[in-house]
């Protein structure tokens, strides 16, 4: 009797660009990553100095090397506003060889935001299916009246040159995806605003066995908000909501952050100083850290303007913290107000009202405290968000890819 063996299924190639900046989404990249190393076999292709990403071993890495891409800092500082469209340049330049790479070994591109350009140029290389997955569209390009404001006019009239052809590789990248995935309602509509284009949302989760409740924690008076000192990211606000709240009740506020607008964390504290708010400011945290600040907080604020997703408050909510957020952005696809969260209008006085009731209501604290955590572990899972984006890039390998198409 002759024996048949069954030959293991190989699995499609699937090529990954990342250029992603530290912050949450290096976080989702990586989650997402880990699911997808079920169904595909991939190599991860970034540029010198993209943050790192927490995938398996298993998954092949490749750095390209990228000097130009290094921080400037220093006095060349001062010529930035010239030397960073020859980096947008080179920058173009390094795409092209990634994608002939892609191009050659793979069947199927997976390409992520990057932090010189949100939609990168490797895009308009590649001659194989892709997806992109934009975290976020160009704000300070889009959203000038939010993004600029600090900086004075010499500055923006320097810097013109800069956004212009940033604007223009965007754009462009942006109509040569094959499909477009996005994280929320919010970013969906707003890209169909700027680009005139469709896309499709996938909702990442957060990894439950390490965000979770700590029920030994010792919770202290503090309130949390976390994000780039950046203007758009709505610490001011918060330290105007928690100066609201009576001296005797007042909870101290801790900022989290890992990026900085130069010299807008001085701002920020003497802001905190002139309401008297008791501020406190950590930068570049371990995720250990971060966990044990959410186990042992009172309640997060979240006032990002227009935050395209939000995945701090579903950290927040895996770990048992009660969440407050303004009504904006990717917000409102995770929090249902008075439920697993509470959601307010841009007003500081309403937010500092929400804040004292989930200080001293109990019951509306253990409310959203467990539907919270309900709500991260059964409809948030990163397992399910995983096998949505998988699907989507087993349907968009079935198209013909560029070079193919322009043939025919």
């Amino acid at each position: 009797m002759v024996e048949i063996h069954e030959s293991p299924r190989v699995q499609p190639e699937l090529a990954v660009f990342h250029n992603l900046p530290s912050g949450g989404g290096v976080n989702v990249a990586g989650a997402l990553l880990r699911q997808l190393e079920h169904f595909f076999s991939i190599t991860v292709h970034h540029p010198e100095g993209s943050s790192p990403l927490n995938i398996p071993g298993s998954l092949t890495r490749k750095e390209w090397p990228f000097g130009e891409g290094r921080r400037i800092s220093g006095l060349r500082k001062l010529a930035a506003p010239l030397s960073l469209p020859a980096r947008l340049r080179a920058f173009d330049r390094l795409c092209i060889r990634i994608a002939d790479e892609i191009n050659s070994t793979s069947d199927i591109a997976l390409v992520h935001n990057s932090m010189f350009v949100a939609a990168p140029p490797v895009l308009k290389y590649l001659s194989i299916p892709s997806v992109y997955f934009c975290y976020e569209f160009p704000r300070h390009i889009y959203e000038k009246d939010l993004i600029s404001r600090t900086a004075g006019f010499f500055t923006r009239l320097l810097l013109s040159p800069l956004r212009n052809l940033e604007k223009k590789m965007d754009r462009e990248s942006m109509m040569t995806a094959d499909c477009i995935v996005t994280f929320s309602e919010w970013m969906k509509s707003r890209i169909a605003d700027i680009y005139g284009l469709d896309s499709i949302i996938v909702r990442p989760g957060v990894d439950t066995d390490f965000f979770h409740i700590d029920k030994n924690a010792v919770r202290k008076n503090m309130v949390l908000s976390i994000g780039a000192l950046w203007p758009f990211k709505g610490h001011k606000m918060a330290i105007e909501a928690v100066s609201r709240v009576p001296v005797e009740k007042r909870p101290a506020l801790m900022i989290i952050a890992d990026r900085e607008y130069p010299g807008y964390g001085t701002y920020l504290e003497k802001t905190a100083v002139d309401l008297g708010v008791d501020l406190s400011v950590k930068r570049d945290i371990s995720n250990e850290e971060l966990r044990q600040f959410y186990t042992t907080s009172e309640a997060l604020l979240c006032c990002q303007h227009n935050e395209p997703y939000g995945l701090v408050p579903l950290e927040a909510m895996a770990c048992g913290l009660p969440v407050i957020a303004v009504r904006e952005g990717g917000f409102i696809d995770n929090i249902d107000s008075g439920k697993n969260g509470i959601l307010v209008n841009r007003d500081p006085a309403e937010m500092a009202s929400s804040l004292e009731e989930v200080l001293h209501n109990a019951e509306l604290r253990n409310k959203l405290i467990l539907s919270g955590m309900k709500f991260v572990t059964e409809e948030r899972s990163m397992k399910e968000a995983g096998c949505r984006l998988a699907d989507i890039l087993t349907g968009i390998s079935s198209l013909p890819g560029r070079a193919e198409s322009e043939s025919e």
